[in-house]
């Protein structure tokens, strides 16, 4: 039986976490063993789970992040203690996902697998294997491209007060140099259009978009409501984020409430108590919800979703959202355009056209939106079916390595 690793920094919590659990579920029907080694939080999960590193390493890492910009270089002796467990484990392809988080030292984890010449896949859901810093590059800045230095994003996550930019960009560029055995997973066109203008070019490279998982995202219809503190009798924008920030959005949604007509408001998720005590009386807030009836609920009977983020590169909660039957508005310029169409969702330059939009959606027949958002999500994005693009590269990998 083959042995699947996935590596990221959450399990079966958030976009990327419930991405790697469920993709362990599928591989596990599919006679894989499926493990999955993470830095910071797990749910319950299916998959065998490997701890890398303690808390105190990944404070300790935060730490070195924040004054010297050494994010994925600490944990040294937490990656070392892992790598001896793959001498035992063996796994037969290792599936990336996100090294930042404060968890692992990826250069150690690249010499690694390149030495043992195991297939790996990197899917990437953010910017950061192609910077000397950022996650995501907000389009303010092209240096990625050819070389970072003097970064004017220090500020943003993984934040810092020392530039290494420069150092860390090069450091990169030499591990991918010299990968022969490493493909290179874009969740968007989008997304591989800039990784094709970056140090990762050279890099084997296909698009596998994320999946939903239909069964679980899908039109609420029990009797009884899971999800209090909400007046449906309101036009309902939808947003959510794992986590608010400036850099997200967080801002425009609010100047967005302070436009929006008397009888609409926003249904907001993701949000800290800082938050929940700070919005208008118009934004019903909500934290973290890792409860998905819940998630499913607020998805079916909000009238649509806006997609807020301008660095989304795919944008999982917009397909989640129209599995749920609801229509989605993204914003021009972003991975988002490529879920919606013209019978599914709205392309906005920005959040002041969101206004503009309200009348045109009031008008909409529901139902057959309903059905059409559900449809395409089926078609281009049902979780089995990108799930299996998965596991057809793993074997053909796997093959490549008998060969």
């Amino acid at each position: 039986m083959p042995k699947l690793l996935q590596i990221n920094s959450v399990v079966n919590t958030g976009s990327t976490g419930r991405i790697v659990e469920q993709l362990g579920l599928f591989a596990i029907s599919q006679g894989w063993e499926s493990y999955i080694a993470f830095g910071r939080e797990a749910r319950d999960s299916k998959s065998h789970l490997i701890k890398i590193g303690s808390s105190l390493e990944v404070y300790t890492h935060a730490i070195a992040t924040r004054f010297f910009d050494l994010h994925g270089l600490m944990s040294k002796w937490a990656t070392k203690r892992f790598l001896k467990k793959l001498d035992v484990l063996k796994p037969d392809v290792v599936h990336i996902h996100n090294l930042h988080g404060y968890y692992v030292n990826f250069p150690m984890l690249f010499k690694y697998l390149k030495a043992h010449d195991i297939p790996t896949v990197i899917t990437m859901h953010d910017f950061w294997l192609m910077t000397g810093h950022c996650s995501y590059i907000k389009n303010i800045c092209d240096k990625w491209k050819t070389g970072c230095n003097h970064c004017p994003m220090l500020s943003q996550y993984p934040s810092s007060m020392l530039d290494r930019s420069r150092s860390n960009w090069r450091l990169k560029a030499s591990l991918y140099a010299d990968l022969p055995n490493v493909t290179l997973l874009p969740v968007s066109d989008w997304l591989s259009r800039y990784v094709a203008l970056s140090m990762m070019k050279s890099l084997n490279r296909q698009v596998i978009s994320n999946g939903i998982d239909t069964s679980l995202f899908k039109p609420y219809v029990a009797e009884h409501s899971v999800v209090s503190g909400v007046n449906w009798s309101k036009f309902s924008i939808m947003v959510i984020a794992t986590r608010w920030t400036q850099a997200n959005g967080y801002k425009d949604i609010i100047e967005l409430s302070k436009r929006l007509p008397v009888d609409c408001q926003i249904v907001m998720v993701g949000l800290n108590d800082e938050q929940l005590r700070e919005i208008p009386a118009n934004i019903v807030g909500f934290k973290k919800i890792e409860n998905l009836s819940q998630l499913q609920e607020l998805y079916t009977k909000s009238d649509v979703l806006f997609n807020q983020n301008k660095d989304v590169t795919f944008g999982l909660v917009t397909a989640e959202a129209m599995a749920c039957g609801t229509p989605a508005i993204v914003l021009k310029g972003t991975a988002g355009e490529e879920i919606v169409d013209e019978r599914t969702g709205f392309v906005v330059q920005d959040y002041y056209q969101v206004i503009d939009i309200i009348p045109n959606l009031r008008k909409l027949n529901k139902e057959n939106m309903a059905k059409l958002c559900r449809e395409r999500v089926l078609q281009m994005f049902d979780s089995r079916k990108q799930f299996q693009k998965f596991l057809d590269l793993y074997n053909q990998l796997l093959q490549n390595r008998k060969n």
